[in-house]
């Protein structure tokens, strides 16, 4: 009797393992998905730094976007200082995002980015804002 394995069972054999290995398919929503909730598990609530820390940062696959949640506190946590300064907020936000070479991925499949800041005090949102790709692009 032969001892060798036939080419039709190596075949098949290979096959197998291609078709398994295919199954496990990372797409660009799995990294995000992944991305963000290894961040939050890993790194938040961040320790306060210029009076906000970041509490979160989540992923939705239905609408593609990125939702990162932060609180501000110390003279930071003031809605009429926010009020006055959403226009340099927005550009600030729009600046980091555009230099943010580990979005890279993301910003060219078009994905979104929003941003929640929350009153420490009250727990009220203060300013909130989403970056499409004709902001970062």
């Amino acid at each position: 009797m032969n001892k060798k394995p036939s080419i039709t069972i190596l075949a098949l054999a290979l096959a197998a393992v291609g078709a398994l290995s295919s199954c496990h398919h990372v797409t660009l929503e799995d990294r995000a998905e992944q991305e963000a909730k290894e961040f939050t598990q890993r790194y938040c609530p961040t320790p306060v730094k210029d009076f906000q820390r970041t509490d979160s940062v989540t992923f939705d696959r239905s609408t593609h976007t990125f939702n990162y949640y932060f609180q501000l506190s110390g003279s930071a946590d003031n809605p009429e200082t926010i009020k006055k300064l959403r226009p340099k907020l927005r550009t600030a936000l729009v600046n980091d995002l555009v230099g943010d070479t580990g979005s890279k991925a993301f910003k060219a499949q078009g994905y979104n980015f929003r941003y929640v800041f929350v009153s420490e005090k009250t727990k009220e949102v203060l300013f909130e804002e989403e970056l499409t790709k004709k902001d970062y692009q």
